[in-house]
């Protein structure tokens, strides 16, 4: 519906010409014709008929039925209905036949046994008219039925022997062989000229034409009355009929009506604010430099892991019952029996080394008798766990008998504490910070105790090593906002809600899925709520490396960060000076140190926090390196991925504690 302003609007008496197609069923006249199966069911027969053993109690018969019709349309010519008066030439003929064996002698006058057959011959023939009512129920699918009345004539019969094993032993008076004779024949006896009967057909109607169709059908006729007294007879026609349309099938009605029809002056149409996007990325090498052709190379290298030991035990909440993640052992010999080793390990991922964080703590007290150990217990100190000093102690007291009776650790070596929160406590005031309380903490005074564990395994590194997005956004209205992300095979791997563009690393599960691309998408929001997306993308190719130029890795992590934090603290400066003892090898050819957090606060200030966290761990092992006489390599990445790359599942307290960490990658060269 169209609303104009009122002052634009002119009314004016106007004459609307409207037009209707009517489809018609028209007056038809037809000719066809029908191949017909007459089936007779015999009772007595008059003496003329009959034999001597008389067994006649079927006949069939068949023979050819012409027609002309007239379909008249009944009712509204745009029904489904016509009435049709047909006239039409019959035939009912039938043969009725019946068998025996009897003696006759041959031309030797050797008497056999011969098999006959007598058959009548019905030969009625009949004129009919018929009165039959059409029904189209599905096109071009019609019934129709109705009564039909004939004359009968013709109605003559023969009677006839035949032999017909063998065929030449019949002998007549005349001592003549024959094969068939003549018993008799003439007008049927006591037959009647008229036959009332009902006409039931199936038809579909095709066009050959504009006016000319052709229709196939089916009948069945169900006679009233009978021919003759002894015989009951019905009859199966198919066949088809050709019609002629003698009127038009469609006609056109043209009607005048008048209307007072609105006429309004043209308002010049407000023009849409333009609202225009793109997005391209944007490469960044390891000096930060950037360029704006992104093909991006995957080179599979040898990476040496030192992932960090976190020595903290987290339980459900109030219980002391050790959870079901953990690696637990049943006895001492399964434990040195399955256990794969507290110092190298191949192919493991931080999570899944994690999870034996109590092995890896047992293996090494055992290998080292001089370590002493302190278990101490915490809970949140909210809700069900609060004042539960008693609870904090189970739980240490959980770990010290797993510790003793599994890895025989001299209890003497082990000291139980119990605090109502850890030293250095979460956040109580949020579920994800009582849940990191809810833990035990294994310390010693001998830091080598939590070294880092190392792992070797192959990886993918890109150069460059990150990317940027860089939206180009025109939004005449003003913007409201826009979201852009990076995807592969459809998931989506990040993304960017409106903030300044970032320099983004791609992930190892891109680098190695085989993927050849990756997908950016942008969506942008004008300030009237118009929205336009565009997309873009990075190709990736995999590059061949030869033997002899195999890079290799090595990537240290640091955590235990206290939650938002970045001092290092001991333990963390003793893995940097793990990564300064590295530089010992070779001269690094690249070195990255990239700040991360966990999920939890606003993102802005994760942003801050990470790089806080990279720049304190640099000045660390600057430190580190001119203690040990050397230098920083060249090719220096510095930079805080906030909480933007998700480093782990942070659904688990473990996982945010991962996820607020330094990374560490030397890039050598073989």
């Amino acid at each position: 519906m169209l609303i104009f302003p009122k002052d634009s609007l002119v009314y004016k008496d106007t004459l609307i010409e409207s037009k209707t197609i009517h489809t018609m069923r028209p007056i038809r006249i037809g000719i066809g014709g029908s191949y017909g199966i007459n089936y007779y069911t015999d009772a007595a027969l008059p003496s003329l008929l009959a034999t001597s053993c008389d067994t006649f109690t079927t006949g069939r018969g068949n023979g050819l039925n012409f027609l002309g019709r007239v379909d008249i349309p009944l009712g509204d010519k745009e029904g489904k209905f016509y009435v049709s008066p047909v006239l039409s030439y019959e035939n009912f003929r039938a043969d009725h036949t019946w068998g025996e064996f009897g003696p006759a002698r041959n031309s030797s006058g050797v008497l056999r046994q011969v098999e006959f057959d007598h058959v009548i011959t019905n030969t009625t023939k009949a004129i009919g008219v018929k009165f039959l009512c059409n029904w189209q129920f599905f096109k071009p699918f019609s019934f129709e039925a109705g009564p039909a009345f004939y004359y009968l004539f013709g109605q003559q019969f023969t009677k006839t022997e035949y032999a017909i094993h063998p065929g030449d032993l019949i002998i007549t008076t005349n001592g003549d062989s024959l094969r068939q004779q003549l018993e008799a024949s003439g007008t049927l006896p006591n037959a009647k000229n008229f036959l009332a009967a009902l006409s039931f057909s199936l038809a579909a109607e095709f066009p050959l034409s504009k006016k000319l169709s052709a229709a196939p059908n089916i009948e069945y006729l169900l006679p009233l009355t009978q021919t003759t007294s002894y015989w009951t007879h019905s009859s199966f026609r198919g066949g088809i009929t050709f019609r002629y349309d003698l009127d038009a099938r469609h006609d056109t009605l043209i009607e005048y009506r008048k209307e007072r029809v609105p006429f309004y002056i043209p308002i010049p149409e407000e023009k849409k604010p333009e609202l225009s996007a793109s997005i391209e990325a944007i490469a960044v090498n390891r000096e930060g430099k950037e360029d704006h052709t992104v093909r991006m190379e995957v080179e599979e290298v040898k990476v040496h892991y030192a992932y960090p030991l976190l020595n903290y035990i987290f339980f459900d909440e109030s219980s002391a019952l050790i959870p079901s993640r953990y690696v637990r052992y049943s006895s001492t010999t399964d434990a040195l029996r399955n256990f794969k080793g507290s110092l190298d390990r191949n192919g493991e991922g931080l999570l899944q080394l994690y999870h034996e964080t109590l092995n890896i703590l047992g293996d090494r007290l055992r290998r080292s008798p001089s370590i002493h150990i302190t278990i101490t217990g915490c809970t949140s100190n909210t809700g069900p766990e609060e004042e539960k000093i008693g609870l904090a102690r189970k739980r240490s007291e959980a770990i010290f008998d797993y510790l003793a009776k599994v890895w025989q650790i001299d209890p003497k070596r082990m000291k139980i504490e119990a605090r109502l929160l850890p030293e250095k406590p979460s956040p109580s005031n949020i579920p994800e910070g009582q849940e990191e309380n809810r833990r035990v903490e294994i310390t010693s005074t001998d830091e080598s105790l939590t070294d880092p564990l190392t792992v070797t395994k192959p990886e993918h590194i890109a150069n460059p090593p990150n990317i940027k997005l860089q939206p180009h956004v025109f939004a005449e209205a003003g913007l409201k906002s826009y979201r852009a992300t990076i995807s592969i095979g459809g998931k989506e791997l990040v993304s960017f809600n409106g903030s300044e563009p970032k320099a983004w690393g791609v992930p190892e599960e891109a680098l190695s899925s085989g993927v050849d691309s990756l997908d950016i998408f942008l969506e942008v929001i004008d300030s009237l709520g118009n929205i336009v997306s565009a997309k873009n993308s990075i190709k990736l190719e995999q590059k061949r490396i030869e033997r002899d130029r195999q890079q290799v890795l090595e990537k240290f992590s640091l955590i235990l960060f206290a939650f938002d934090e970045s001092k290092l603290g001991v333990k963390n400066e003793r893995t940097l000076g793990l990564v300064a003892e590295s530089f010992k090898k070779a001269k690094p050819q690249n070195l990255s140190i990239v700040g991360y957090t966990d999920e939890l606060g606003e993102a802005n200030h994760n942003d801050e926090l990470s790089h806080r966290r990279a720049a304190d761990a640099t000045r660390e092992l600057e430190r580190a390196l001119r203690a040990r006489g050397l230098v920083m390599p060249d090719n220096v990445l510095i930079d805080g991925k906030g909480s933007r790359e998700k480093l782990f599942d942070n659904s688990l307290p473990e996982g945010r504690f991962f996820s607020r960490t330094v990374n560490i990658t030397v890039e050598h060269a073989k």
